[in-house]
C-alpha cells in the first residue's frame, strides 16, 4: 500500500514539475497567448505529455492507495485519466485552428480531463479532514466554473472582453492551477482518510489507533470531522 503513497507523490511532483517546465521551454507563461494545448506542439511537447501523464497518474496512484468506494470516485479518475492520456499523446494544430481530426479529438480529451479529474479528486476529499474539504470544495468550485465559462468561450462567446479565444485561453488556465492545487491538497490530505474495512492500517500509524475505519463501500469520515 505504501507504494501506491509513495508513487502519487512522485507522480505529484513531476506533474508540477512538469507545469512549470512546460512554461519555460515554450516561452509562453500561464496564461498562454492561445491554450495550454500549444504547449505540446513543437519538439518540446513531450514535456506538456510528461505533465499530463503525471498529472493522472499521481491521482490514480493516490486513489489506489486509499479508494474511496461507493461515490463513483474511481470512475471519474479513470475518465479523466483518459482524456489526460489523450491530451498527452494525440496533439492539437499549431495555432489553434483545431481544423484537423487529431485537434478536435486532442479537445475531447481536454474537456474529459478538465472534467474528470477534478470531480474524482473531490469525490476522494469528501471524506478527508474538514479543512481539507472546504479547500477542495472551493477550487472545485472554481473549476467548475471555469469550465463552464471555456465552454462558453469555445462556442464563441466572449467572456472577458478580450476576445473569445483570449477567454479561452485564461478559462482554461484558472481551470487546470486549480486542478493542480486540488491534486496537492489531495497529495498533502491523504493521511487524513480513514482505510476501508478490511484494508491495512494506515502505513504511518504505529497501532490499531489510527482512527475508525470504514464500513466496506460506505466511508465515514472520521469523528470532529
Amino acid at each position: 500500500m505504501r507504494d501506491w503513497y509513495i508513487a502519487g507523490v512522485v507522480g505529484t511532483a513531476l506533474a508540477f514539475i512538469a507545469c512549470l517546465a512546460a512554461q519555460v521551454v515554450s516561452g509562453d507563461p500561464l496564461p498562454p497567448d492561445i491554450s495550454l494545448s500549444q504547449y505540446g506542439v513543437g519538439s518540446n511537447g513531450w514535456v506538456f505529455s510528461l505533465w499530463m501523464l503525471c498529472f493522472a497518474a499521481g491521482a490514480c496512484c493516490l486513489y489506489r492507495y486509499r479508494p474511496v468506494r461507493g461515490l463513483g470516485a474511481g470512475w471519474w479518475l479513470l475518465v479523466g485519466a483518459i482524456g489526460a492520456s489523450v491530451m498527452a499523446m494525440v496533439r492539437t494544430d499549431p495555432g489553434g485552428l483545431q481544423d484537423s481530426v487529431h485537434a478536435r479529438v486532442h479537445m475531447v480529451g481536454s474537456v474529459l480531463a478538465l472534467s474528470g479529474m477534478p470531480i474524482g479528486i473531490m469525490l476522494i476529499m469528501l471524506t478527508a479532514a474538514a479543512p481539507w474539504r472546504r479547500m477542495v470544495a472551493a477550487l472545485f468550485a472554481v473549476s467548475a466554473v471555469s469550465l463552464f465559462l471555456l465552454l462558453l468561450s469555445a462556442a464563441g462567446t466572449d467572456t472577458t472582453g478580450y476576445g473569445p479565444s483570449t477567454s479561452w485561453a485564461l478559462w482554461q488556465s484558472i481551470a487546470a492551477i486549480a486542478d493542480m492545487l486540488m491534486l496537492a491538497a489531495l497529495c498533502l490530505a491523504v493521511s487524513s482518510l480513514a482505510p476501508l474495512a478490511g484494508d491495512p492500517e494506515p502505513w504511518w500509524a504505529c497501532d490499531a489507533a489510527a482512527g475508525p475505519v470504514r464500513a466496506a463501500r460506505v466511508p465515514v469520515a472520521s469523528p470532529g470531522h
